[in-house]
């Protein structure tokens, strides 16, 4: 294992210890000695997680909150709430007004922001987690405060149907909790309208390249509403350089990093990763 992988394990073991509930803790730390020749040999430390999987777990969040797993949600927890890829550079979960979480998955994220205290907007383009998020909404009991849309989060005028990775039919095809037919679009503004949302404490954007269709607009005034920005960038599917001074130019401080936490530019082919704040 190089010296970068190195550091990226240590820091991971760091964090499952310090975010991880006891019982959960231990019972991952066992598993990662029993695996340590099979994460060695994969350069990954995901050997450790089947002990999450095949259990359950529960994590202390940076926000306080705890969040409870069944076993079946723990594939991505220790990147969602232990590394906290989400909420780096300064970044909050808001306690209350509204978070909107587009690329929502199984929920992992939107179940956390409505813990803290939030009411939360999980748009989801792959129609079958629907009904996953609902689950562990309810397994939280924060199932009032989880709103579920599904559709291909979009501009007002560009169609997350036409970016990204999911607008190729193979790709779409291939989706794990996908339909045959892609949902409709919807724009961020739409949702505000359709909940009545005022401001919008976070927005979290991890759709694959569709923010492109997201950002892609020449009027992006709505972001005038939005207090802070979370966005996972895909470098094949846009202009990068673009995106970000538009967003800069609408009022938010922005850094960028890469998957490990560490500072790029945004010419950088490690960019993943920008964290916006209102100024």
């Amino acid at each position: 294992m190089g010296a970068h992988m190195a550091r990226r394990a240590v820091g991971d073991v760091v964090s499952v210890w310090r975010n991880t509930c006891p019982s959960s803790a231990t019972r991952w730390l066992a598993s990662l000695m029993v695996s340590l020749p099979e994460c060695a040999k994969t350069q990954s430390l995901r050997p450790a997680d089947r002990s999450w999987a095949r259990a359950g777990a529960s994590f202390r969040t940076s926000t306080g909150a705890v969040v409870s797993l069944p076993p079946a949600y723990t594939p991505g927890a220790r990147e969602m709430y232990c590394r906290d890829v989400y909420l780096r550079s300064g970044l909050t979960m808001p306690s209350g007004g509204w978070v909107i979480d587009l690329g929502a998955n199984c929920g992992l994220f939107a179940v956390w922001a409505a813990l803290t205290g939030a009411q939360v907007v999980a748009v989801e383009a792959q129609q079958g987690f629907a009904a996953e998020i609902e689950r562990l909404a309810a397994h939280n009991e924060v199932n009032e405060r989880v709103h579920v849309e599904v559709a291909m989060a979009s501009g007002v005028t560009a169609s997350g149907a036409a970016v990204g990775v999911v607008a190729d039919d193979q790709n779409w095809s291939a989706t794990s909790h996908g339909a045959p037919s892609r949902p409709a679009d919807v724009s961020v503004p739409e949702l505000m309208s359709r909940y009545q949302i005022d401001r919008v404490g976070l927005l979290k954007v991890d759709i694959e390249g569709g923010e492109f269709a997201v950002f892609g607009d020449s009027d992006l005034s709505w972001l005038e509403q939005v207090d802070q920005l979370a966005l996972e960038i895909h470098l094949a599917y846009g202009d990068a350089k673009s995106l970000i001074e538009d967003i800069r130019r609408l009022g938010f401080t922005v850094e960028l990093q890469d998957n490990d936490g560490d500072r790029v530019a945004v010419t950088s082919a490690r960019l993943e990763y920008a964290y916006c704040i209102r100024q």
